[in-house]
C-alpha cells in the first residue's frame, strides 16, 4: 500500500510541476537573456521549487548553526541522496546559487536550460573542460553568486551513507578565498528515493553548518578540509538518524 501511495504522489506531483513549468516557461526565457538577470532566473527556480514542495506535501525544517553574511562568498557542499536535493538547496539556501554538476544534466528536457545559463556544467572526462568550469565558478563568485557542489559527484548506490568526496569543491574554495559551508540533508532519500519513481510527503530537514574559512589555507590543505567537511556531515546524518553509528 505504501508503494502504491508513493507512486500516486509521484505521478500527481510530476504532472502538476511539469505543467507549472511549461506554463511559466516564457517568463524564464526572459530572465536568462543576460547574466545580469540570472538572480531573477534563480528566483524563478525557487518559485518553481516551492510549488513542488507544496504539491508533494513536504515541510522544510531549516537550522542555521550560524547566520551567513551577504557580503561573503560561499561554496556550499551538501550530501547527495536524492534528486530532491537540488530543489531543496535551490529553495532553502541563501543568495543566488550556481550549481556545478555533470554536463549530462544539459540533456534534461526543459530543466537543462538552467545548466546552459545560470548553472555550470562540468565535463568530468576532460581535464580541460573541468578547468574551464572552475574558472567560470571563480567568475561567478566574484560577481556575488554562491556556488553549490555535491562533493560526492553523484547519488551513491549505498545512499544515505556518504560516498567518497571529490577534492574539486575544496580546492575551489581555497583558491577563491571563499568560505565553505557543509550542508546536511538527512530525509530526502525517504521523500524521493533515487530511481524508484515514488514520492512521499513528510518532513524535509536541512542543517546549514557553520562556515569554514579558507583564507588562511593553501592548496595543500584541500585534503584536510575535505576530511573535515566529510566528518561534519556524517556526524550530522548520524545524529538525525539517517545513518547508523556503526558506519562511522
Amino acid at each position: 500500500m505504501r508503494n502504491l501511495i508513493g507512486r500516486i504522489v509521484f505521478v500527481y506531483t510530476a504532472i502538476m510541476v511539469a505543467g507549472f513549468f511549461i506554463l511559466t516557461y516564457p517568463i524564464l526565457l526572459l530572465f536568462i537573456i543576460h547574466p545580469r538577470l540570472y538572480p531573477l532566473a534563480h528566483k524563478y527556480r525557487q518559485i518553481w521549487g516551492w510549488f513542488l514542495i507544496i504539491v508533494c506535501g513536504l515541510w522544510p525544517v531549516v537550522k542555521y548553526q550560524r547566520r551567513l553574511s551577504r557580503k561573503k562568498k560561499y561554496v556550499f557542499v551538501p550530501n547527495h541522496s536524492s534528486y530532491l536535493d537540488i530543489v531543496t538547496c535551490a529553495c532553502l539556501l541563501p543568495g543566488t546559487l550556481s550549481f556545478m554538476a555533470k554536463k549530462e544534466l544539459l540533456n534534461i528536457p526543459l530543466f537543462g536550460i538552467f545548466f546552459r545559463t545560470i548553472d555550470i556544467p562540468v565535463d568530468r572526462k576532460s581535464n580541460a573542460g573541468s578547468h574551464r568550469a572552475f574558472i567560470e565558478a571563480g567568475k561567478r563568485l566574484a560577481k556575488g553568486m554562491n556556488i553549490l557542489i555535491f562533493p560526492e559527484g553523484t547519488i551513491p548506490a549505498h545512499t544515505p551513507e556518504l560516498g567518497r568526496f571529490k577534492i574539486g569543491a575544496f580546492r575551489l574554495a581555497i583558491e577563491q578565498g571563499a568560505e565553505i559551508v557543509p550542508v546536511s540533508i538527512p530525509d530526502n532519500h525517504n521523500r524521493l528515493p533515487d530511481g524508484k519513481f515514488m514520492a512521499f510527503p513528510g518532513k524535509m530537514r536541512m542543517t546549514i553548518h557553520r562556515p569554514l574559512p579558507t583564507a588562511h589555507l593553501n592548496p595543500n590543505d584541500a585534503e584536510a578540509l575535505k576530511d573535515e567537511v566529510y566528518r561534519i556531515i556524517e556526524e550530522a546524518l548520524i545524529e538525525k538518524g539517517a545513518i547508523p553509528t556503526k558506519n562511522v
